[in-house]
């Protein structure tokens, strides 16, 4: 009997050894390919997250880089912002230095305008001054007679040029003229010759009893060119035998010097 246990004991065993290496055969050929799938979908997983955290950093690069030029964008828009404001203020003032500019040029044109008015009139009075004073009127004249062919100046003569002579005090500018004139006696160039000599004679005198320049003594001998008498009768022929004395002041004199002058 202890032999036909331990016959079935020993079967018994047998049996379930058989049976759990035939479990583990089954437990090990169904797991493998579980966990063969499971490690593929967590290498497949861990390539996924891979790319995912590549895709990942790249999009956080492009977003570093996106704020990185929106920075430099906003500073460059601030600092163009900062141009802009100054900019702006330098074209007020420039506007306002160009209002100030034109204000003076404005103050200026009219000082100048002024000026030039003022200028013309100047001119307008100088060119009726210039004019006056080339513009000459006789304010004195005597005349002087001698004798047939005769050229030296009697006293009654001298008397005559010395009241003449009185009427240049005080004058700034004036001519005198001295003309002199012979009868129809005689040829015509001794008449001429003749008549010249009259008219310096009384030249000479106003020159060296008076001291009247001789730049102011303008003279000519003129013979019988202009007589003022009949030449046929004795007075007629004495009145011709003449010199004539003319005092000529420019117009722009003053009025005291023509009237003292005149008297």
């Amino acid at each position: 009997m202890t032999k036909t246990y331990l016959t079935m004991a020993g079967a018994v065993a047998l049996s379930v050894l058989s049976a759990s290496c035939a479990t583990k055969k089954y437990v090990a050929q169904t797991v493998a390919p579980v966990e063969t799938h499971v490690a593929n979908v967590e290498s497949k997983n861990d390539a996924k997250n891979a790319e995912q955290d590549k895709t990942i950093a790249a999009q956080a690069q492009q977003i570093s880089d996106v704020t990185t030029d929106l920075s430099r964008t906003k500073e460059k828009l601030s600092d163009t912002d900062n141009k802009a404001t100054q900019a702006g203020q330098a074209a007020a003032q420039a506007n306002q230095a160009a209002q100030e500019a034109n204000q003076a040029a404005g103050r200026a044109q009219q000082s100048a305008d002024g000026a030039r008015t003022f200028a013309d009139q100047g001119f307008t009075r100088l060119e009726r001054t210039m004019d006056a004073m080339n513009k000459y009127q006789m304010v004195k004249n005597t005349t002087v007679l001698f004798a047939v062919s005769e050229s030296k100046l009697t006293d009654e003569d001298k008397k005559a040029l010395d009241d003449f002579a009185q009427q240049t005090q005080g004058l700034d500018r004036y001519v005198i003229e001295v003309q002199g004139f012979t009868d129809k006696t005689g040829t015509a160039s001794f008449n001429d010759a003749l008549s010249q000599r009259r008219a310096e004679a009384v030249a000479r005198y106003l020159n060296d009893e008076h001291k009247i320049p001789v730049r102011s003594i303008d003279m000519l001998g003129s013979g019988y060119a202009q007589p003022v008498a009949d030449d046929k009768t004795r007075d007629g022929r004495k009145q011709n035998r003449r010199v004539e004395v003319r005092l000529f002041v420019p117009e722009a004199s003053s009025a005291t010097n023509v009237a003292q002058a005149q008297q």
